[in-house]
């Protein structure tokens, strides 16, 4: 199996500038997230997945040349950023359109008859984002679309759903620890979040294609 791991951890030190770069780029779109829309709510999460999904899709793309290839850079974050955003835009509508009912649902629920529909898109919007992990990569660098996007990104989780808990998890500390003890975690911590889900996605592929 092709393991892209060390890359990724060697990418930490190598590619420092871009890993900045990453950061400015996430935490500015995000920054327009919550400047616009503050709080959580439907119109947020979809706001989100309108902003932030273009300029991940661009750091997805470019970690994904760093572990493969060996070729990172700021200038080729920026020009994947051109090359790909409406790839990523198409990404991440489909957990963002999920998320937003499921908010939609928990701000609406009013009793037991609303503990389905609220159960349902709550499973939906936790599939939905275990799944993207896997398929900004499969989308902006393996080129699948459509129902071919997300069966293997699902398939990808059913085989290996330790590498999307990890990635969402490492994301989760980051932002926990940005917003309580220093918002520069903030910064730092896009780059390797990419790296490591890029990582993840590449050896775990090869893996159910082998």
């Amino acid at each position: 199996m092709t393991d892209h791991l060390p890359a990724a951890f060697r990418a930490l030190w190598h590619e420092l500038p871009l890993l900045a770069a990453a950061g400015v780029l996430v935490c500015t779109a995000s920054g327009l997230v919550v400047l616009l829309s503050p709080g959580l709510s439907p119109v947020s999460v979809l706001l989100g997945a309108l902003l932030i999904g273009p300029v991940w899709a661009a750091v997805v793309a470019t970690a994904d040349s760093v572990v493969r290839d060996d070729r990172g850079g700021v200038l080729l974050v920026l020009r994947n950023l051109r090359r790909h955003w409406l790839a990523g835009l198409e990404v991440a509508l489909v957990p963002g359109v999920i998320a937003a009912l499921a908010v939609l649902n928990q701000a609406i629920y009013n009793g037991p008859v609303f503990a389905i529909p609220l159960a349902v898109s709550g499973c939906a919007t936790v599939l939905a984002l275990l799944a993207s992990c896997y398929a900004f990569s499969l989308r902006v660098t393996g080129q699948l679309r459509g129902k071919a996007l997300w069966f293997t990104a699902l398939s990808l989780v059913a085989r290996a759903p330790l590498v999307p808990l990890g990635v969402l998890a490492l994301a989760f500390v980051a932002l926990l620890l940005g917003t309580s003890v220093t918002a520069s975690l903030l910064l730092l911590a896009p780059g390797p979040v990419a790296l490591f889900a890029s990582a993840g996605t590449w050896t775990e592929n090869h893996a159910l294609h082998r």
